[in-house]
């Protein structure tokens, strides 16, 4: 199963804020980049929290029978994960790190792939999440359909 660059990154970005990553945000780079279509770029607690965050991603890219071709980051308590899996590639920054390398904006020209983050339960509105489902035959998280 092919599944595009842009609902795979939606997927992912769904992982990220279920383990309570934050500022998502989904660029797409398939016009100047020929090695990837999307950059998935969010925030996390601390560096353990960052490689939690690599790891469900990866799991659930697993469940789907995708595997990385590379990653960064994941040893130690580095301040910034990559995970690479050819169209996509995922960016777990500690906020201290996402400031300075500040990657939305040497990216600030191209287009970004809408992904609204789910809101905390105490604020959620009835019907306001969108219709989830998840990828057929697995606990993934697929893109969100329009309710």
């Amino acid at each position: 199963m092919r599944i595009d660059a842009k609902d795979l990154a939606i997927s992912a970005a769904r992982v990220l804020d279920e383990k309570q990553a934050t500022d998502i945000l989904i660029l797409d780079v398939s016009g100047p980049l020929v090695i990837a279509d999307c950059f998935v770029v969010c925030t996390a607690r601390n560096p353990r929290h960052a490689r939690a965050l690599a790891m469900s991603v990866e799991e659930a890219f697993r469940q789907l029978g995708l595997r990385r071709r590379n990653v960064s980051g994941i040893e130690g308590e580095s301040p910034w994960v990559l995970l690479d899996f050819d169209d996509v590639v995922i960016h777990v920054f500690v906020p201290e790190a996402r400031a300075f390398y500040r990657l939305e904006d040497l990216w600030a020209d191209v287009p970004r792939v809408p992904f609204a983050q789910a809101q905390p339960a105490a604020e959620a509105a009835p019907g306001n999440g969108g219709n989830q489902e998840n990828w057929p035959g697995t606990g993934v998280p697929g893109p969100l359909l329009p309710t």
